[in-house]
C-alpha cells in the first residue's frame, strides 16, 4: 500500500497510530513498521470514566507511557494524538481537570505537534463542550498551548 500510494500521490503522508497502552494490553513496539514507511507517529486514547469494564484514568496514566514508547521507537519523529476524548466525570469539574491535565501531558512531550479531539456523544459523551466547565477548560488550555509556539 505504501508503495502504491507514494507513487500515485507523492504528497500523502503516513501516520502509524496504535491505541494507548492500558492495563491488560500489550506494548505496541513490536508492531512498528520500518521508519521509511512512517512520516508521523500517532496515538489514540480515551478516558472511558466510570462505566462497566472501565475506570477513570488520568490523562497522564493514559498517555505518558505510550508517548515515551513512541519516542523510543523513533526518536525525534513528530507525534499526533490522532484520537482523544474523555467521558464526563461524577462532577462537572472532573472532565475539566482531565482536559487541563491532557494539555500538561502533551506540553511535556515536545514531539507532539497536534491532536484530534473526538467530538461526539457516542457510547459516552466525549465532547470537550459537554459541560460549561469542560468547555472553558478546553478553550483556555488550547489558547495557552497555541501561544506556546505550537504549529497552527
Amino acid at each position: 500500500m505504501h508503495s502504491i500510494v507514494s507513487e500515485q500521490a507523492p504528497h500523502v503522508r503516513f501516520v502509524w497510530a496504535p491505541n494507548a497502552i492500558t492495563e491488560g494490553t500489550r506494548d505496541f513496539e513490536d508492531c512498528y513498521p520500518p521508519d521509511d514507511k512512517v512520516d508521523y507517529l500517532g496515538l489514540d486514547g480515551y478516558n472511558w470514566g466510570q462505566t462497566p469494564g472501565h475506570q477513570w484514568q488520568s490523562a497522564d496514566k493514559l498517555f505518558s507511557d505510550s508517548l515515551k514508547a513512541l519516542s523510543r521507537i523513533s526518536p525525534g519523529r513528530p507525534i499526533l494524538v490522532t484520537e482523544v476524548g474523555s467521558a464526563d466525570g461524577a462532577t462537572p469539574n472532573l472532565k475539566a481537570q482531565w482536559i487541563a491535565d491532557f494539555f500538561r501531558v502533551i506540553e511535556n512531550h515536545p514531539n507532539v505537534l497536534g491532536f484530534l479531539w473526538f467530538q461526539m456523544d457516542k457510547e459516552r459523551d466525549w465532547r470537550f463542550n459537554s459541560t460549561p466547565a469542560s468547555t472553558k477548560s478546553f478553550r483556555d488550555e488550547l489558547a495557552q498551548w497555541m501561544s506556546d509556539g505550537r504549529p497552527t
